[in-house]
């Protein structure tokens, strides 16, 4: 694995790589590569516990901002739902009198309250913003000022309109929710809780492994923790606004939103079963918080019982708690002191920020993605080049990174859910040719993970040394040296095209469409489907020998054009006997003929 001098040697190109001047940017405006420098450098030790699969992830509402309203819309939603079923000519009527216990949590001076008129929209009452900003503290107790007449749950389900706002087909998925479904096929969050209603998760699992994915399991009633069958488990103990759609009398009861429902919510009955769970989850795994404040009492409690049974120390490898903000809020804070009790009074500074990442969901969880393939594949460096002293192999790894840096670095700020498809569905097709030779049929998602499993348990994997990934590994670590060397340099390809590789090189002779065959079977498909044909210019690397195929077919007319043809060759076979980079490069190099 990692030699000291290697991981110094990766610190220094990690603070290379960070393009922002040593300085930090905000978490709402740090970049996917910036936030890859992060990881590599002062949250090594984070990203590292990420992939071992070693964090629950837990999420609140601010993981889905960009595509759901918050706590503030979701207030003057429900103000304005009862103030438009107001009855002005009874005095007593039960929506006024709701509206009224509404306000009333709300602190206001004598001129505001003058200028607030039942008669006239919420959304143009001057003092709106103040209100909107002042319930969400409270939106707990708000909702559970029902109307006189009507269900405990009516400014939830009515008010709010849970399903209609949070179980819309129309929504899609943003770069958070891909970037999590990516950790979760790729075997390193297999437990998620979260304490939002929509379905954005399981609509980014879907959009990743298809439509009849048996990838994640989603948790809401307590009997379905008895099905174990899937490998990844969604923990949504506030409930779920899509199944309450689609079976009402079932889901409608686990909505939790009102603040009677959450005092005490681990011990009524009919939520030990998941508490228990959210429980072990809180004992057994580090937890990163992604978009959650943690007011919730529910949230306290579940860690405080958990540090009580097993109080955690600072410093903790891989660290306990790691909260996705700008700064660690004020609940975040008590969160930690409940987690370091005996320590953080005397070390509150360090441990706030040991605990801080400095980047939101929406680059953080791409970034995750793309450290944890690489990192995957890094480990693997070792098994392909046992010949070759630390050092080359570091140098390899660096390879790796530089060609995991050049995609995010092709991220638009503007625009991480289109960069997160994009580079899904590169990764995907990728991996699909590599292991198959060909492209999955209509629904069968965009992704093809590189294992389903955290790295340890990748590399004991008994059938590594068949499945020809360490030797991918190989070959795109050497791409990469190649890239820093300046053989040749990475350029965009359309994967709409058949004909396009998994990469595309660029060098002295002109631009090549590379691909990879894990097996016989893949390179003799990924002829048959036509990707390639003997007169392409192209590359393709094997990982073990380089198979006889039958009569070639070319795609042309046959006679010398100048134009190179397709070059083949085997990565384990010019790594077999390497004891130096530079003469294994070299080889890599006259076979590429770039």
């Amino acid at each position: 694995m990692w030699t000291l001098e290697g991981y110094n040697h990766l610190l220094l190109c990690a603070q290379e790589l960070q393009t922002t001047g040593g300085a930090v940017p905000a978490a709402w405006d740090i970049t996917i590569l910036e936030t890859l420098a992060l990881l590599d450098a002062q949250l090594r030790e984070f990203a590292d516990g990420v992939a071992e699969d070693s964090y629950a992830v837990w999420l609140g509402a601010g993981i889905s901002l960009g595509k759901l309203p918050g706590l503030q819309g979701v207030a003057e939603a429900v103000l304005e739902h009862v103030r438009s079923q107001i009855d002005h000519t009874d005095p007593e009527c039960a929506f006024k009198l709701c509206l009224d216990n509404m306000l009333g949590l709300v602190v206001l001076n004598g001129a505001q309250r003058a200028e607030i008129d039942y008669a006239a929209p919420a959304a143009s009452w001057r003092p709106i913003d103040e209100i909107r900003k002042q319930l969400v503290s409270r939106y707990g107790t708000m909702l559970d000022q029902a109307p006189a007449s009507k269900t405990l749950d009516y400014l939830v389900w009515e008010g709010v309109q849970v399903v209609a706002r949070y179980a819309n087909p129309a929504t899609t998925p943003g770069p958070e929710h891909l970037g999590l479904a990516a950790l979760i096929m790729e075997g390193v969050a297999s437990d998620s809780s979260s304490a939002n209603w929509d379905d954005l998760i399981e609509k980014a699992v879907r959009i990743l492994d298809g439509s009849t994915s048996s990838v994640l399991q989603v948790r809401v009633l307590p009997g379905d923790v008895q099905n174990n069958v899937r490998r990844a488990r969604l923990y949504k103990f506030h409930g779920c606004a899509a199944l309450a759609g689609q079976n009402e009398p079932v889901y409608r009861p686990r909505i939790v939103a009102r603040e009677a429902q959450i005092h005490g919510w681990a011990d009524k009955p009919e939520n030990q079963v998941i508490a228990g769970k959210l429980l072990d989850l809180a004992i057994s795994k580090a937890t990163l918080m992604l978009g959650l404040s943690a007011q919730d009492t529910n949230i306290q409690e579940v860690f405080v019982k958990a540090r009580t049974q097993l109080p955690a120390s600072f410093p903790t490898r891989p660290p306990a708690v790691m909260v996705s903000e700008n700064n660690v809020g004020t609940h975040q804070r008590s969160l930690l002191q409940n987690f370091y009790r005996n320590d953080y009074e005397g070390q509150t500074a360090e441990i706030n920020s040991a605990s801080l990442v400095k980047s939101y969901a929406r680059s953080l969880l791409p970034s995750l993605w793309l450290y944890v393939v690489c990192a995957k594949l890094a480990a693997m460096v070792d098994k392909a080049t046992p010949g070759l002293l630390p050092a080359d192999r570091d140098r390899l790894r660096f390879g790796l990174m530089t060609l995991r840096n050049l995609a995010a670095g092709a991220a638009d700020p503007n625009d991480h859910e289109g960069f997160m498809l994009k580079a899904l569905r590169v990764a995907g097709r990728a991996l699909r040719l590599f292991t198959r030779g060909r492209l999955p049929a209509v629904g069968h998602g965009i992704y093809t993970p590189l294992s389903d499993k955290g790295l340890t348990q990748t590399l004991a994997d008994p059938h590594l040394d068949t499945d020809g990934l360490v030797e991918l590994s190989l070959a795109l670590a050497l791409i990469g040296r190649g890239v820093q060397e300046g053989h040749w340099t990475c350029v965009a390809n359309d994967t709409a095209n058949a004909k396009a590789g998994a990469i595309a090189l660029s060098g002295v002779t002109g631009q090549s469409e590379v691909f990879f065959a894990a097996s016989a079977h893949a390179a003799a498909q990924i002829f048959a489907q036509g990707h390639v044909a003997d007169d392409d210019d192209a590359i393709m690397i094997h990982s073990f020998e380089v198979p006889a195929r039958a009569a070639r077919h070319p795609t042309s007319a046959p006679g010398r054009t100048g134009k190179l043809s397709l070059r083949e060759f085997s990565v384990s076979s010019i790594a077999r006997n390497a004891i130096s980079l530079d003469t294994l490069l070299r080889q890599f190099k006259a076979e590429m003929v770039l």
